[in-house]
């Protein structure tokens, strides 16, 4: 990967701490998840016992593991990685 921009010279390597931030994002993906998951479960499923949203919730986040690292670190880049998309440079 290069670590500035071919064309603008903006540096592409993440700021120190962008990773930490990135973990709030991810935990806030989790929670919403959380309670999406209870949700569901509680109005389809009959309520069932706690050890069925443990078990469901801990398999679908290990099987997620991968979106939600991506997505977030994704979102925390956009909100705010202060970088802009400035048209007439990409020419």
């Amino acid at each position: 990967m290069h670590t500035e921009c071919p064309v603008c010279e903006l540096r592409l390597q993440p700021e120190p701490g962008f990773y930490q931030g990135a973990m709030y994002v991810s935990y806030a993906f989790t929670i919403a998840f959380l309670v999406v998951v209870s949700v569901v479960l509680y109005y389809f499923a009959g309520d069932p016992s706690e050890w069925v949203y443990i078990g469901v919730f801990i398999t679908l986040m290990i099987l997620l593991v991968p979106l939600n690292y991506r997505y977030s670190r994704i979102l925390f880049l956009y909100l705010f990685g202060g970088i802009k998309y400035n048209p007439p440079l990409s020419k």
